[in-house]
């Protein structure tokens, strides 16, 4: 009986052993999971935040900024990290209008976009009372745009030309979240643009 009763418990101790395996094998497996579902729910966030950007931009106005003045009318100001254009925009719930909207990477590493009412004078670019705030995305690392001189057929990282939109812009968001790095390339072709654009990588 004691024979016995060694053998029982050797195979307990096996299947704990065994069981206990499977246990910490189904467990980094599941930590695995989790990993690439919340990476893949970031980098569908991030592509989410570039779609958004190339939606608006496509539909730029060639209207002037408030900033213009009657020697210098700028329908587009773009640099290397922010950029401003008129459009309509959603303000509320089956409504639109048109805004000066600004976009650009906030203080708290926020990818934001910036509606500005639309003021007479270069003075109402200046008066942020009304202005509202719209973050896109959070933990952005960087962002980089580029404009398309059409007529030249050549990109820069500024454009400030008189009267003219970009015929395209293309852009890098980079964003870092859980010790991960994320990143999104987007393309915007300006509908009102003079020219048409080709997409170079």
């Amino acid at each position: 009986m004691e024979g016995f009763a060694l053998i029982d418990i050797l195979v307990g101790l096996a299947l704990i052993g065994v069981v206990s395996a499977l246990i910490v094998t189904f467990l980094g497996q599941a930590r695995t999971m989790v990993r690439i579902q919340n990476a893949t729910q970031m980098q569908m966030e991030v592509d989410a935040a570039t779609r958004f950007l190339e939606i608006a931009l496509s539909n730029a106005e060639a209207l002037p900024l408030m900033q213009s003045t009657p020697d210098d009318v700028i329908y587009f100001s773009g640099g290397p990290d922010r950029l401003q254009f008129n459009g309509i925009i959603a303000i509320g719930f089956g409504s639109s209008a048109l805004r000066q909207i600004a976009i650009q990477r906030t203080e708290n590493n926020s990818l934001a976009i910036i509606q500005i009412p639309r003021r007479g004078g270069a003075a109402g670019a200046d008066d942020t009372m009304g202005n509202q705030r719209v973050p896109l995305i959070a933990g952005v690392t960087g962002l980089h745009f580029e404009y398309l001189d059409g007529a030249q057929r050549s990109w820069s990282a500024d454009w400030k030309l008189n009267r003219r939109l970009p015929a395209a812009i293309r852009f890098r968001i980079s964003v870092a979240k859980g010790g991960a790095a994320y990143s999104s390339d987007g393309f915007a072709r300006l509908n009102l643009a003079s020219l048409p654009a080709e997409r170079h990588y």
